[in-house]
């Protein structure tokens, strides 16, 4: 792409079929130039029907954020482009690196911030992409990572758009020289202590001794690995739809069916190695996709094989569980009966010890807190019930009926009969009526306490989805 407002057009326009766009514009020499040919492309007459408007990131890190809000704001009122100024908290949690923190705290505000139809313009470009290249090389992405950033994908509500990918820091600058363009210099960018500067200011510029291409080069394999993924996930998705769970006629990306799963790389006597071979890496082409679907992190290869060794092939009374951290994701992938599980665990405490021990008393207006669980109270209505309501935890032993004067039996044989995972249990809130017990959670209910449609009358409000 030739640095030119006509250039961006033809970019827009092939890329995206949309006429509102939003510019992340962080007063940085790249967002600066992006919005400038924006602008240039609004005075144009191929611009005349499309509508621009400007957001900048406070992410709270630095001393001179407000002083570069103020200079986006002057540039943006010069330009007659409206600007937003959104802070956002981007301090790192525990085992989160800064540079992450601030991205996903950005792209949650980008996320949050665009309507229906607009598109997200960011002005990410031909070294980005290199780097980003090896930065995945580094971590021993696959081929999903190692294709980089895409110039288009479905994001929030619209889009989000990178129309200068194919553009060197080289024509930015020139560029911006060329139009007398005033930008802020962001100090952490020189801080080598950051992987992506230490590949921009310390690798790359070595690379470029030897080969002056290589940027153009590591974009252009990201590209053909692009369009490898794609295939793959054609794949994927196939064998996806085949394996995924139903609840309710409706299907429940976080779990796939255990046999379904094992019939990709159920080998006959007769079949060669390289078949052998080839429904093992459809297997990991699957948990792969399954795991990108949920918008978790990337296990390592081993841990692929750890959930394909220990995991799909297990025991069917066996209960293992394969983990992996990454920034400040925990994930799990486990098995129950015919089903596995991926799970979530990023931020969810343990239910503390004194909690798990008590019992609390609900009342219709006094909300009962608890540790790992949320906050609990009694529906609206239920203010007619007269007796005593006690919510305490699993402690082992207890019993359930149906129904008044149905037979009792213990309640891990109710968890079984409703197929709730062992380690789902303990986070189900028990409710005690008259100290029987008549409800646990909001899926087993007493049907003497329970409404004509089967709806239990006191309902357990939580934060915690297992409740």
């Amino acid at each position: 792409m030739s640095v030119t407002p006509q250039s961006l057009h033809y970019h827009l326009t092939r890329l995206v079929d949309s006429q509102k766009f939003l510019i992340a514009y962080s007063g940085g020499v790249d967002s600066h130039v992006l919005l400038h040919l924006c602008y240039q492309l609004k005075k144009h007459s191929l611009g005349k029907d499309l509508n621009f408007s400007a957001v900048y990131i406070d992410h709270g890190l630095s001393p001179y954020a407000q002083k570069w809000g103020e200079h986006c704001q002057r540039v943006c009122y010069e330009l007659d482009i409206p600007l937003s100024i959104i802070e956002v908290n981007a301090q790192p949690e525990q085992g989160q690196s800064p540079e992450v923190a601030a991205r996903k705290a950005r792209y949650q505000a980008f996320h949050e911030i665009l309507t229906d139809g607009e598109c997200l313009l960011t002005a990410q470009h031909l070294d980005d992409q290199a780097e980003t290249v090896l930065l995945q090389l580094m971590r021993g992405s696959g081929t999903r990572g190692l294709s980089a950033m895409p110039e288009l994908k479905n994001f929030g509500k619209g889009w989000l758009c990178r129309p200068m990918l194919d553009v060197d820091k080289r024509s930015i600058l020139a560029y911006a020289q060329q139009h007398q363009l005033h930008w802020v210099e962001d100090e952490s960018n020189q801080e080598q202590r950051f992987d992506r500067n230490f590949l921009r200011h310390s690798i790359l510029p070595e690379l470029q001794k030897h080969w002056p291409s290589v940027q153009s080069n590591i974009a252009r394999t990201a590209s053909v690995l692009g369009e490898s993924q794609y295939l793959l996930d054609i794949m994927a998705k196939e064998d996806f739809t085949a394996a995924v769970e139903f609840e309710n006629e409706q299907q429940t990306a976080d779990k796939l069916v255990l046999n379904k799963v094992r019939e990709l790389v159920s080998l006959q006597a007769s079949q060669a190695l390289t078949d052998a071979r080839f429904k093992l890496a459809r297997m990991h082409n699957l948990l792969r996709y399954w795991i990108h679907l949920n918008d978790l992190p990337m296990p390592s290869k081993k841990i692929l094989e750890q959930v394909v060794h220990n995991i799909v092939f297990s025991r069917n009374d066996a209960s293992p569980v394969v983990c992996w951290k990454r920034d400040s994701f925990q994930c799990e992938i486990r098995k129950y009966r015919n089903t596995l599980y991926l799970i979530n665990r990023t931020g969810q405490p343990v239910i503390a010890e004194q909690v798990r021990t008590q019992s609390y008393t609900l009342k219709p207006d006094q909300p009962v807190s608890l540790t790992g669980i949320g906050m609990i109270c009694l529906e609206l209505g239920s203010e007619e019930l007269k007796q005593t309501i006690i919510v305490r935890f699993r402690q082992g032993g207890e019993r359930f009926r149906k129904s008044r004067g149905a037979a009792s039996s213990l309640l891990k044989h109710w968890f079984q009969e409703q197929g709730i995972p062992p380690w789902e249990r303990d986070y189900m809130p028990l409710i005690f009526v008259d100290n029987e017990l008549v409800q646990v959670g909001n899926c087993i209910v007493n049907k003497d306490f329970g409404n004509e449609s089967g709806k239990p009358k006191v309902f357990v409000k939580s934060d915690h989805s297992l409740a």
